[in-house]
């Protein structure tokens, strides 16, 4: 390690525990750069709850159904028929009731607008012990899950942690055997919380996002020029999750300029 690597590693520990300084909060990063890779984090084998990310593993079990033939990405569905699964609040509603989407679209639909009547459609086609199946094929060894339709979380509650979370996006980021679940990822809808201020002329990034009242996840992987970080922020009990998501996006802003991955150009997501 040069000495520029040792001051940025030193640095990184300082970052990731400044981001976890309150209760309630886990980080874990990895920055690999050709120079080697760093890892570091705080509370990051703490089970936190999962919320939304818990629709990476659905959407990974929905692409291994369709490579197996007992689901059809062509499958026609009606948005009639996403509402009928899931009585709250959709972007869907905006559509004709009589409107088609293919069953390949609600994969995309819930991931990127992390959509709970695609997510509850596709639940019911593939069924919790192939979410599960897709989880620990991932590496998840401490990541549970139960069906709950009605819950706010959606039609998956549970638990991870940051080390899972990393191991989950690892595997749904391969976009050889999860082509849909990947590109879903790498259109997420952005907000301010991972990587605060980059815009796609900074770096290309896939990441996946869960909020509850007082929980505010975000787990990513920034592909920049010089390098790639991975990182997993897991925060539960916050006061304010908009405070939180801001410090996540300040921890990952400070990590890539620590490693010398800034960016080009800025702008504020707020």
């Amino acid at each position: 390690m040069t000495t520029n690597e040792a001051d940025a590693a030193a640095a990184s520990v300082a970052i990731v525990s400044r981001f976890a300084r309150e209760p309630g909060r886990s980080v874990l990063a990895r920055v690999m750069t050709p120079g080697g890779t760093w890892e570091g984090g705080a509370g990051e084998d703490v089970p936190r709850p999962a919320a939304s990310l818990l629709k990476v593993p659905l959407a990974m079990a929905a692409e291994t159904a369709f490579g197996a033939g007992s689901l059809s990405p062509a499958e026609a569905v009606p948005v009639r028929a996403l509402l009928a699964a899931y009585d709250g609040r959709s972007p869907l509603q905006v559509l004709a009731p009589d409107h088609a989407l293919s069953a390949a679209e609600v994969l995309g639909l819930c991931l990127s607008l992390s959509d709970r009547a695609c997510a509850t459609w596709l639940l019911g086609r593939v069924g919790l012990p192939a979410v599960e199946l897709a989880a620990a094929d991932a590496g998840c060894e401490t990541t549970t899950m139960a069906c709950a339709p009605a819950d706010p979380a959606g039609p998956l509650v549970g638990e991870t942690t940051a080390r899972d979370a990393l191991a989950l996006l690892g595997a749904a980021a391969d976009a050889v055997r999860y082509p849909l679940t990947d590109h879903a990822l790498r259109n997420n809808i952005r907000d301010s919380r991972i990587p605060l201020g980059a815009t796609d002329l900074d770096v290309e990034i896939a990441h996946k996002t869960g909020s509850l009242a007082g929980v505010a996840n975000d787990v990513a992987v920034i592909n920049c020029a010089g390098g790639t970080v991975w990182i997993a922020f897991l925060a539960e009990a916050q006061h304010d999750t908009l405070v939180t998501g801001y410090e996540m996006g300040i921890c990952t802003r400070e990590l890539l300029d620590a490693w010398g991955l800034g960016a080009r150009g800025t702008r504020s997501l707020a």
